[in-house]
């Protein structure tokens, strides 16, 4: 049965303050990425043995490692032309470490996803397809042979941004240790509708999705409250019913209300549940 999460530095980087709104929602789930104003790649092992023991003591599962893995230019511009969450500014010739070092977490936290991107946005995307692919295909051999899954995120700062886009590289890496990270707002922020076709492109490599609402089909669209937007949720819902979805939904807000991330994330979780039961989309709590 699929299960409510969220990404925790939506609600707040003070993580214990984030558990607490978790707890308070009932979620269970959660995603980890900036944590006191550090990517949880970039961590120390003591704070790390402090995560764990929250996470422990408040009952709570890690679903996914969202590392920044990736997230740089695929050339030589050291200029970043996207959002890093907190994590620090590296080259092309460290991801392997950051890699390596996403692997270790998930490990230590037991999470079974580490998220990975597919570099800065270039002018022309498809000219550097092969390229990834390439780089995608590495690092899918290490995520297996460490035993987790590698999660591809459609992202639209970066060159594999919709369905489509993902969908070719999905299909050039046959490894099922990949698979996507799907999230129809990002595809809206390149100004593409990603429900139905960017969706049914990749609806059979899904591992994990991310929720939030785009204003508009526009290039850097704002975000607003899930189910105010103009993505179709409620038959995004149903369709993740019947293709038989049993992941984690982790709302990603992506927007403040009047500065303030939990109030968003409350009111992104109130428009979940209500659009899920719509689409009979049953959400387990475990409380």
């Amino acid at each position: 049965m699929p299960r409510l999460g969220v990404i925790t530095d939506e609600i707040t980087d003070d993580f214990d303050h984030a558990l607490a709104v978790c707890a308070a929602l009932e979620i269970r789930e959660i995603e980890l990425r900036s944590l006191w104003g550090k990517s949880i790649v970039d961590h120390d092992e003591t704070t790390v043995g402090r995560i764990a023991d929250a996470i422990d003591k408040g009952g709570f599962s890690v679903v996914a490692i969202a590392s920044p893995f990736l997230k740089c230019a695929i050339n030589d511009d050291p200029a970043s032309t996207g959002n890093t969450h907190s994590a620090k500014e590296t080259s092309r010739d460290e991801q392997w470490d950051v890699l390596d070092r996403s692997l270790t977490v998930a490990q230590r936290l037991n999470a079974p996803i580490v998220r990975t991107f597919s570099f800065w946005r270039v002018e022309n995307p498809e000219s550097v397809r092969d390229e990834i692919v390439e780089v995608l295909t590495e690092a899918t051999a290490r995520v297996n042979a460490a035993g987790k899954l590698l999660g591809l995120e459609n992202e639209h700062a970066c060159n594999i941004a919709t369905g489509a886009e993902s969908a070719w590289v999905l299909d050039r890496i046959p490894d099922r240790t990949l698979g996507l990270i799907w999230d129809p707002g990002n595809e809206a922020a390149l100004g593409s509708e990603p429900f139905p076709d960017g969706y049914n492109a990749v609806r059979d490599r899904i591992h994990h999705v991310h929720l939030k609402d785009a204003a508009s089909y526009m290039h850097n669209a704002a975000f607003t409250t899930i189910g105010e937007g103009v993505i179709p949720y409620e038959d995004q819902f149903r369709a993740l019913v019947a293709d038989g979805y049993d992941g984690v939904l982790s709302i990603e807000t992506h927007f403040k209300i009047e500065g303030d991330g939990e109030a968003a994330t409350r009111t992104c979780v109130a428009g979940v549940r209500r659009l899920a039961e719509q689409a009979g989309l049953a959400l387990d709590t475990r409380a």
